[in-house]
C-alpha cells in the first residue's frame, strides 16, 4: 500500500490577503472516532471507499504530519478543546475529567462573537470546563445493528436543521460547530460493501478468517461515516455556508486494533487532518508541517481574530497556513496512561515526524486492553484476539507479532520512514545513540515541565 504522506512536499496554502478582507469564518469540524490514517483513500489506501473525505482533500489541504497528543478518546478530545497536554489539563486517563478551572474553545471563541456548538458525542468533563451549546444529534438505535460501547452515530438531519436555523436567525454571527460522530468506534457496523478475502491487511494484524471479517466491518463503519461527511458538506452548500466556512475533517486517535489505539506508536496518534477553506486555501494542496492536537485551540482563536491565551501548550499554525513559515515544531509529544483498570501500560513519546522515542513507564506490565480481554463483541476484539494467540502457538511469525503487541521494553526507538509500523526497535543501535540521547532528554524535560506524575511514580499517572 502506497502512502501519499510518505513523499509529501510542503506547499503554501493560504491565498495572500484573504483572511483580513473576509473577516472571521464559520468553523465546522467533523470529528470521527478511532479512524486510523491507514484507512482513508486520500492518504494512500486505494481499496477503501471514502469518496467524501477524499473530495475534501481535493478541495482543500491534506496535512501529512498531524499528531494526536494521546491515543484514547477523553484525553485526546480534552487536548483538542483546551490547547493543554493531559498532565496540565488533568484528563490523563480515559473516562477521567479535566480540572474544573480549565478553559476550552467556548471560553475563547464566545467573546469573539462566535456561537459554539458541540453535536452528538460530548465525552469531556466537567461541564464548567466545556460550556458548549449541546446539539443532541444522535441517530436512534438500530435493532438490526446492536451497538456496544457507543451510540449509533451522528444524526445529520439535526445538523442540517441547526445550519438552516442559524443562517435564518443569526445571519451575521459566526458559528463554530463540532460534529462528533461515533464511527468507526466499536461496535462496528456489519459489512455490506467489502470482500473480506481481498482486503489488504496492515502488518500489525494477524491474518485469520475472523480478522478479515472484523476488518471488513471496520471498513464498513468508515464508509458509512464518510457518507455522513458528504451529507454535512451538502448541508453547508445548501444553506449558504460553503464560501465562508473553514471545514476540518479529523479523528480523535487511531484505529481500535492492537498496537494502534492505546499506544503512542504512529498507528495510535498519527491522524488524518484535512482543511477546506474556499478562497483561502488552494485546492489540492499538501502540507507536511509537524503539528499536534495541542495546537488546535490556539489556531482557532487566531483564525477567529483573537490572541491565543498565555499559558497554552499549543501554538497557532495560522502562520503555516499563510505561508509565513514552513515549520512550527521541531518535535511533538504524546502520552498514554490508562483506562481505569484497563490498558495499564503507560507510555510517553516524542517524535520529529520521522524518528520516535518511546518511554514505557511500567515495562513489566503486559498489553491488556478491551481488545484482548473483553469477550462478547461479535466478530471483534477478544473473539479476534484469541485466534491470534492460537495461531501463535504454531506459527513463529505470528508468535513474534503477538510478543511485540504484548511486551514493551523500557525504551524504544524507531525510524518511521524506514519502518512505518515501528516493528524494529533501534534503541541499542549505536548509529542512533546521539539522537536517542537527545530525544530521551527532550522527553524527560517535557515531562518535568508538565509536572507529569509518571516521572516520579509511574503507577500514579492516572
Amino acid at each position: 500500500m502506497k502512502h501519499l504522506f510518505a513523499a509529501a512536499l510542503f506547499l503554501t496554502v493560504l491565498i495572500p490577503g484573504t483572511l483580513a478582507a473576509a473577516g472571521p469564518p464559520h468553523i465546522v469540524m467533523f470529528l470521527s472516532d478511532d479512524h486510523g490514517i491507514d484507512f482513508v483513500g486520500c492518504y494512500g489506501n486505494a481499496a477503501i471507499q471514502t469518496p467524501n473525505i477524499d473530495a475534501l482533500a481535493a478541495q482543500g489541504c491534506l496535512f501529512t504530519q498531524m499528531y494526536a497528543a494521546t491515543p484514547t478518546c477523553v484525553p485526546s478530545r480534552s487536548v483538542l478543546y483546551t490547547g493543554l497536554y493531559p498532565a496540565r489539563n488533568g484528563a490523563m486517563g480515559n473516562h477521567t475529567q479535566t480540572r474544573p478551572d480549565v478553559r476550552s474553545i467556548p471560553h475563547h471563541l464566545r467573546p469573539l462573537g462566535y456561537r459554539v456548538v458541540l453535536a452528538n458525542k460530548i465525552h469531556v468533563q466537567p461541564a464548567p470546563a466545556f460550556p458548549f451549546e449541546i446539539l443532541k444529534a444522535t441517530l436512534p438505535a438500530n435493532p438490526d445493528q446492536p451497538r456496544r460501547y457507543r451510540e449509533e452515530g451522528l444524526d445529520v438531519a439535526q445538523v442540517d436543521q441547526l445550519l438552516q436555523e442559524h443562517q435564518r436567525e443569526h445571519p451575521d454571527q459566526p458559528l463554530c460547530l463540532i460534529l462528533a460522530d461515533n464511527s468507526p468506534h466499536v461496535t462496528w457496523e456489519k459489512n455490506r460493501t467489502y470482500d473480506p478475502e481481498t482486503l489488504p491487511l496492515p502488518p500489525y494484524v494477524v491474518d485469520t478468517p475472523i480478522t478479515r471479517r472484523a476488518m471488513a466491518n471496520y471498513w464498513q463503519d468508515i464508509t458509512t461515516m464518510d457518507e455522513r461527511v458528504g451529507r454535512v458538506v451538502a448541508s453547508l452548500d445548501r444553506h449558504g455556508y460553503a464560501d465562508d466556512t473553514l471545514l476540518i475533517y479529523t479523528t480523535d486517535q487511531g484505529a481500535e486494533w492492537p498496537r494502534c489505539k492505546w499506544t503512542v506508536y504512529d498507528t495510535g496518534i498519527h491522524v488524518p487532518f484535512i482543511i477546506r477553506w474556499p478562497g483561502h486555501i488552494e485546492p489540492g494542496t499538501t502540507n507536511d508541517a509537524l503539528l499536534s492536537f495541542v495546537d488546535m485551540t490556539p489556531t482557532l482563536i487566531d483564525i477567529a481574530g483573537g490572541n491565543p491565551a498565555a499559558g497554552l501548550d499549543g501554538v497557532s499554525f495560522l502562520p503555516i497556513l499563510r505561508g509565513e513559515q514552513h515549520r512550527l515544531h521541531e518535535v511533538v509529544f504524546a502520552s498514554h496512561t490508562r483506562d481505569g483498570d484497563m490498558n495499564v501500560f503507560p507510555q510517553r513519546g516524542v517524535t520529529d515526524g520521522r524518528y520516535k522515542f518511546v518511554l514505557n513507564l511500567l515495562p513489566e506490565n503486559r498489553f491488556t486492553t478491551h481488545f484482548t480481554m473483553v469477550p462478547g463483541i461479535k466478530e471483534s476484539h477478544y473473539e479476534v484476539w484469541k485466534t491470534w494467540v492460537e495461531k501463535a502457538e504454531t506459527d513463529p511469525e505470528t508468535a513474534h507479532l503477538v510478543d511485540l503487541i504484548v511486551n514493551h521494553p523500557a525504551e524504544e526507538f524507531y525510524d518511521t520512514r524506514e519502518d512505518r509500523y515501528e516493528m524494529k526497535n533501534l534503541i541499542d543501535d549505536p548509529a542512533h545513540a546521539e539522537r536517542i540521547a537527545d530525544m530521551r532528554s527532550r522527553l524527560k524535560d517535557w515531562m518535568r515541565d508538565q509536572q507529569d506524575p509518571g516521572l516520579a511514580d509511574p503507577a500514579s499517572s492516572r
